[in-house]
């Protein structure tokens, strides 16, 4: 009897070790998965900018430049209405995603370009705010802004029908 009561007693010191550290280990796995999410965040808003930036330096149509933005970064559902934006380009309200779009001159980069002609310079700025899923990560770290800019100059301006006169 006494060697069963020994086997019971360890049982329950494992039970209760293993209640002590099993919502650590699942907080810490939470946020290692949050973490991986941020990190896709941050890829899909710097591969959006980039493929905004391509499409812009050859067709300066801006309804398409939104448009293969949104296409490079579904998994993030990125806005399509144009935020306002500041002298930064960059959307002034925190919880404001989206995406900016400038063509400015190439010897003063905060003259808009008018009218367009090639060596402007495309400026396109990529705003997403990420969100852990984790409740505690949440409150912990909040809400992190992730922002990606590209710039360069005009390779050909566009002359097709639809295109903006400048």
């Amino acid at each position: 009897m006494d060697t069963q009561l020994r086997f019971s007693r360890g049982r329950g010191q494992a039970l209760v070790e293993f209640a002590l550290v099993f919502p650590l280990i699942v907080v810490i796995l939470l946020g290692v998965f949050d973490f991986g999410r941020y990190i896709f965040a941050d890829n899909e808003v710097t591969n959006a900018a980039r493929e905004g930036i391509r499409t812009a330096i050859v067709n300066q149509y801006e309804p398409d430049i939104r448009s293969r933005i949104r296409q490079q970064a579904t998994a993030i559902d990125i806005s399509v209405t144009p935020p306002t934006c500041d002298a930064d380009n960059v959307p002034p309200s925190a919880d404001e995603s989206g995406i900016c779009i400038k063509f400015v001159d190439q010897k003063n980069l905060t003259t808009l370009c008018s009218p367009m002609y090639v060596g402007c310079v495309a400026v396109i700025t990529v705003k997403y705010t990420f969100t852990p899923l984790t409740p505690v990560i949440s409150r912990i770290v909040g809400g992190r802004v992730v922002v990606s800019t590209a710039k360069q100059p005009i390779e050909s301006v566009c002359t097709a029908a639809g295109c903006p006169v400048r």
